[in-house]
């Protein structure tokens, strides 16, 4: 029986998020391997958490690791993990982790000198894919479309004026968007009508990161594509999913998507026809061997009216929990969420 180590928690803001992913994985893989939850605290530190609490974590209590009264887990370089001085025994690590310090290639790059074998993507695919910055600069060299808009520098200071400026040199209308570079869950991201409101929106999403993207609003579909590589294989795109919004005002923020899940809904597979389902996924792969992705990814795009198809973003640990996108996209096509897990686990690198 493999021993798997199961990260979870984090840095980010999408702390209570990982642990509700985590919680999902852990319920569904303890029959079938040894497992041995590591929680990382927002501070930081890497904790022992009892498989029993993991189990218990669900979205309606939004969970948050702590290190008072949990025993402290050491990593030795080349080595591995260790409790109370002797070391966790572990074939590979799952790191189910969202957002800065957990997807960005830091934890990958920190698995690979630990000596320790991961699920998911490597540290370049990591890094490029959470900076949507240079997402849109390799996707673009590519050949993919992106949505038009700026880079915003907030280090020293952010002045709107400057900033709406811009976007009319530009030639981007309004409404637009408004989002840190790096992170995920939507956290920091908001929508703005008019240049009026764009100081508040970029104060909020410098709060996440000093980068900053302002992006056209794209009236179109929002449409995700879920992306498996399994090992010595091509890589495979699920059918597409769509989001819809519950209002015309509505979009996918964090709020929609883990506490008021009626102001958007998730439809798996997405109402498409055969030719736009196919360039969908066949965009979904191209970006997945673009930045170099491996094993999963998540795809995003919008798909506006007249046909033309916009890479969004690109997530590489999508959430994980049952009824998270991914998971669906692939149960559509008759694999279930502990076939999902269990292929993952079994074609780690």
């Amino acid at each position: 029986m493999k021993r798997i180590v199961v990260l979870c928690g984090g840095k980010s803001g999408e702390h209570p998020i990982s642990c509700v992913s985590a919680g999902s994985v852990v319920r569904t893989l303890k029959d079938c391997f040894q497992i041995t939850p590591v929680g990382i605290t927002r501070s930081g530190e890497w904790v022992e958490v009892p498989l029993e609490e993991v189990c218990s974590w669900n979205l309606k209590d939004l969970p948050e690791i702590k290190a008072e009264g949990r025993k402290k887990i050491e990593a030795v370089p080349g080595s591995g993990l260790f409790l109370d001085g002797k070391k966790i025994g572990a074939d590979l690590v799952f790191p189910v982790l969202h957002g800065v310090g957990g997807e960005d290639g830091a934890v990958q790059g920190f698995l690979e000198t630990l000596g320790l074998p991961y699920v998911g993507c490597g540290v370049f695919a990591s890094a490029a894919c959470m900076d949507k910055h240079y997402t849109k600069l390799i996707l673009k060299a590519s050949g993919l479309s992106v949505a038009p808009g700026i880079t915003v520098d907030a280090r020293g200071g952010i002045d709107a004026a400057s900033v709406a400026k811009r976007l009319e040199e530009e030639g981007i209308s309004w409404p637009v968007f408004v989002k840190p570079a790096w992170g995920g869950s939507s956290v920091g991201v908001a929508k703005v009508e008019k240049p009026e409101g764009l100081q508040k929106a970029l104060e909020e999403a410098c709060k996440v990161s000093w980068r900053i993207l302002v992006e056209e609003g794209i009236s179109g579909r929002e449409i995700e594509c879920a992306v498996l590589e399994r090992k010595g294989e091509k890589p495979l795109a699920a059918l597409p999913g769509e989001i819809i919004p519950g209002s015309p005002s509505a979009f996918y923020d964090f709020k929609a998507k883990y506490i008021d899940t009626s102001l958007c809904r998730v439809q798996v597979p997405a109402d498409l026809d055969p030719s736009s389902q196919r360039a969908i996924r066949a965009a979904a792969v191209k970006a997945f061997e673009a930045v170099d992705g491996r094993e999963l990814m998540r795809v995003d795009f919008f798909l506006k009216k007249n046909g033309q198809i916009l890479v969004n973003e690109i997530n590489t640990m999508p959430g994980f929990t049952e009824i998270s996108m991914y998971p669906s996209a692939w149960k559509s096509l008759g694999m279930s969420y502990k076939e999902i897990l269990v292929d993952l686990v079994e074609n780690a690198v």
